[in-house]
């Protein structure tokens, strides 16, 4: 029984590599500056901590409210610019500064496959921030599959192996309707 398992196991990995390796959604085309991100750790709030107790100051002199239920995660320190072209047309995306990310997430378990913490953090910031809640009309504009092609070309513009970033699109394409947290529109 167990080593039936173990087969089917290994045997669904298989198949999966082949389908992740053959993946090419549409193109974006994705040019990173070469000026990095600028991001700060925020670690995940005492339990009982008052309101006053989770604000914490950046090094720009903007305050952060760290939410009251959230793990450790990451937010960014000055606006990011990411030109990108989507279907011909250039657009420029603006992730704003007190943005945050918890990079990609990927499951503990395959942490020893695939790192959350190597090429793909620009990408998965900016796949975090256009999952939540984008600000600008164009941002909002893009459904989730325009999205997540623009994680997967995000990746190989980075370096990401192509094997690498067909599994976490195919991932993202499986499981991101569960973080897929848009608010709607206000007014």
């Amino acid at each position: 029984m167990g080593t039936n398992i173990q087969f089917l196991g290994v045997f669904i990995f298989l198949f999966l590599g082949v389908i992740a390796y053959w993946i090419k959604p549409r193109h974006v085309g994705i040019r990173f500056s070469r000026t990095p991100p600028v991001i700060a750790r925020v670690n995940a709030p005492s339990k009982g901590a008052t309101d006053e107790q989770r604000v914490i100051s950046l090094p720009t002199g903007d305050a952060y409210q760290i939410p009251a239920c959230v793990r450790g995660h990451f937010v960014m320190v000055f606006d990011w610019h990411v030109p990108i072209v989507i279907d011909g047309v250039v657009h420029e995306l603006i992730i704003p500064k007190l943005g945050t990310t918890d990079f990609a997430s990927i499951p503990r378990i395959l942490h020893s496959l695939i790192s959350p913490l190597n090429n793909t953090i620009y990408a998965a910031i900016l796949h975090d921030y256009l999952y939540r809640n984008p600000v600008g009309e164009f941002a909002r504009s893009l459904p989730r599959e325009t999205v997540d092609r623009v994680f997967y070309w995000g990746m190989r513009a980075r370096g990401v192996w192509r094997l690498t970033a067909g599994f976490m699109y195919l991932g993202v394409r499986i499981g991101g309707w569960v973080s897929y947290k848009r608010m709607p529109r206000s007014g």
